[in-house]
């Protein structure tokens, strides 16, 4: 048994692919399960499994319920280290979650460490800031479907749960409830991992991706994700974008006005669920006709559409996410040689379905939150590029195509 296993619980997929990641590149062998149903794998060679839970939009009660069932489960298989995944942005049930890990636990207390400097994610006296603001008047105030309304830390996991909190935590106090640390740094990462790792009190941790790059394991195999070789992706790209990030649609914006050959789907018909597979095959014959010479081509979802079509936000998630990934499935099959790159957690989880994958393998990061994984067939592997709509600079996808050419072959 590996009794260093790291079970991390992920509330959706780019998320679990960011996390991964982290504990990949330290030389870790690392398998990502795409759905909550999937069993967890017998091999115990394995160092962490990222289990995609699905919960961000889902009800406080339900995430409480499944979190709870994962962490039960992987007791039972002697994991004891759980790291609790959160948005770096704090959306979703992070109060639920958090307090659900830390109950099935059996612990006093879940070290909560939200801050990823790398991303411009700080929390600073206990408040969350997203690019200098406080999260509340960042991007994430705007998002349609999980706006945030507060930045305190303490508050933001109080709108889903009652658990006690403390925000700032500093040496001396007692540990119980959820503690709160502040970090503006990398090096603010690196020493609450080292104060943790040397108190022995790492089993039951949470934040984002930023403090797995930090967080210390003990590596048993030879094995080396960082350095896996992997064909050649070509040097063109197709990106799907479901996501309605502000962050996201300065980028596609940035990379049309750069040559990017861009287009939107038809929302009405997706949200009205309507778009039927001879549409998109349509859709995709337009594509291979009137972009085939473009470096990079574009989907979206950004285009114009009825504001009364829509209803709750995980209907319409479901009904985005299964028509996205159907048509993820018909753009990676019509451009083969284009290295396919999907925006957004709830697309990505949408073409996973569409393509039956259970499991993931992260490679490497291409940048903060950009992450290259692959996935098996019965003709080899298949890779895909990821990341959340709510990570990157403006001209990040230049940026891809430039490590693209530099990889090529």
């Amino acid at each position: 048994m590996n009794k260093n296993r790291l079970l991390i619980l992920a509330d959706d997929l780019t998320g679990a692919l960011d996390s991964g990641v982290q504990i990949s590149l330290k030389g870790a062998r690392v398998v990502i399960l795409t759905n909550q149903r999937v069993e967890f794998p017998e091999d115990t060679s394995i160092d962490a499994i990222v289990i995609d839970t699905e919960t961000r939009h889902v009800s406080p009660e339900t995430a409480a319920e499944t979190v709870t069932r994962l962490v039960h489960e992987a007791k039972k298989r002697g994991i004891n280290r759980i790291y609790k995944k959160t948005d770096s942005g704090l959306r979703g049930n992070v109060g639920s979650e958090l307090a659900a890990v830390l109950s099935a636990s059996g612990k006093d207390h879940l070290n909560f460490i939200p801050a990823y400097p790398a991303a411009d994610r700080k929390t600073i006296g206990g408040i969350q800031y997203v690019n200098g603001k406080p999260v509340a008047e960042s991007i994430f105030a705007n998002d349609p479907i999980n706006p945030i309304t507060v930045s305190r830390v303490d508050e933001i996991i109080h709108l889903s749960s009652d658990v006690p909190v403390t925000v700032s935590f500093g040496k001396g106090q007692k540990k119980e409830g959820i503690l709160v640390y502040d970090a503006e740094t990398g090096d603010d990462l690196k020493r609450i991992s080292e104060e943790l790792s040397s108190q022995n009190d790492l089993d039951v941790t949470g934040g984002c991706a930023g403090f797995l790059e930090v967080y210390p394991m003990e590596i048993k195999n030879d094995h080396e994700a960082s350095k896996q070789s992997f064909s050649s992706l070509g040097k063109k790209l197709i990106v799907l974008s479901g996501s309605v990030n502000q962050i996201t649609h300065d980028q596609l914006k940035h990379a049309e006005e750069h040559g990017a050959f861009r287009v939107h789907v038809p929302m009405n018909r997706i949200l009205k669920n309507l778009w039927s597979d001879s549409e998109k095959e349509k859709f995709t014959d337009y594509l291979e006709t009137e972009a085939a010479d473009s470096q990079v081509i574009i989907v979206d979802t950004l285009g114009e559409y009825d504001e009364a079509l829509v209803t709750t936000p995980d209907e319409i998630a479901h009904v985005i996410a299964s028509n996205m990934g159907q048509l993820a499935r018909k753009l990676q099959e019509t451009f083969p040689d284009r290295a396919l790159m999907i925006i957004g957690g709830d697309t990505l989880q949408g073409f996973i379905r569409n393509k039956g994958v259970q499991l993931l393998c992260p490679i490497k990061e291409i940048d903060p939150g950009l992450v290259l994984s692959f996935y098996k067939t019965e003709h080899g592997r298949n890779y895909l590029i990821t990341k959340s709509g709510a990570f990157g600079t403006e001209d990040q996808l230049t940026r891809v195509v430039r490590w693209l050419e530099e990889h090529d072959g």
